[in-house]
């Protein structure tokens, strides 16, 4: 059987710089670590990160998954689905239960019409890769005028 250590990581995550700037990222870590201590809950780890809820790339995640899979955490504390992922959260929900690691999401929100969700979904595509395509412009002109 494996030991498992009790501890609670708390994940937040905001789009840009400038939420953090204005101070999104730290509210929402401080509900957060409220939520945990009203709960009872042992906070052990606390992840702060800046970038889109599409990128799987990101750094503070990857060691958020290294704490599931060694099993350093049993439950991981988030303000909304979105802040791990904008896509198949039922995928990391998967993940995260098959080490015996549960999400504790603190804000619930009421179900969206298949409608409305697939509106979203393809609103977020559409700006992810806008992003990207602006982005990679962006540097290719700060490129050219350094020449």
């Amino acid at each position: 059987m494996v030991q498992r250590y009790q501890g609670v990581a708390i994940y937040c995550r905001v789009s840009s710089g400038d939420q953090k700037t204005k101070g999104d990222l730290t509210r929402q870590k401080d509900r957060l670590i409220n939520h945990c201590v009203l709960n009872g809950y042992k906070i052990t780890n606390i992840f702060e990160e800046v970038g889109s809820g599409l990128n799987d790339n990101r750094k503070k995640l990857k060691d958020l998954f290294k704490l599931i899979s060694t099993n350093k955490i049993s439950k991981v504390v988030i303000e909304h689905k979105d802040r791990l992922t904008r896509f198949n959260y039922q995928i990391f929900e998967y993940f995260f239960n098959s080490y015996g690691v549960t999400i504790d999401c603190i804000e619930k929100i009421l179900p969206k019409s298949f409608e409305n969700e697939l509106v979203e979904d393809i609103l977020t595509i559409m700006m992810s890769y806008s992003a990207k395509i602006y982005g990679k412009r962006s540097h290719q002109n700060k490129k050219h005028e350094d020449k």
